[in-house]
């Protein structure tokens, strides 16, 4: 069964220092690439596909570089861009809140033996989230080929 981790990590640890790896991934940024583009700060990298080959689903990459005792940990995060991830986490704390809300409203008023319409918002909520996971899922597949890009860098 396919994760339902939304923002797919990487984790890898080397031998060389972290300021070599650094170095590394810098070079590949200056070299003439079609598809990515990039830029550093300290021990993290953040690599997107250029403009003209972007869609609304294509997906960043995050890289940070950590030192260790054998040499270092690199540890990635590919998700969408930050406005599409801020819409869905948006969308996820509407759902929750939703949820919580109408079970809470709806149990009391069906504990008091009134109507109780709001009982209808947790089947709605997890219809309303498993819509969301789906359109999440979708992006993903969407841009799997672009973050397949990143490993050719």
């Amino acid at each position: 069964m396919e994760s339902l981790k939304l923002r797919p990590r990487l984790k890898i640890e080397s031998e060389k220092s972290p300021t070599l790896l650094m170095e590394s991934i810098i070079a590949k940024l200056m070299a003439p690439s079609e598809y990515v583009v990039g830029s550093t700060l300290e021990n993290h990298a953040y690599l997107k596909i250029k403009d003209e080959h972007q869609h609304y689903w294509s997906p960043e990459l995050h890289l940070s570089i950590e030192a260790t005792d054998n040499g270092s940990l690199l540890r990635g995060v590919a998700g969408p861009k930050p406005k599409i991830w801020t819409m869905f986490m948006f969308f996820y704390s509407a759902v929750i809140v939703l949820f919580l809300f109408g079970a809470a409203l709806g149990v009391s008023q069906w504990s008091l033996g009134m109507h109780a319409p709001w009982l209808w918002s947790v089947p709605a909520s997890v219809f309303t989230w498993l819509l969301i996971l789906g359109a999440a899922k979708y992006g993903q597949s969407k841009g799997k080929h672009q973050l397949s890009l990143y490993i050719v860098l």
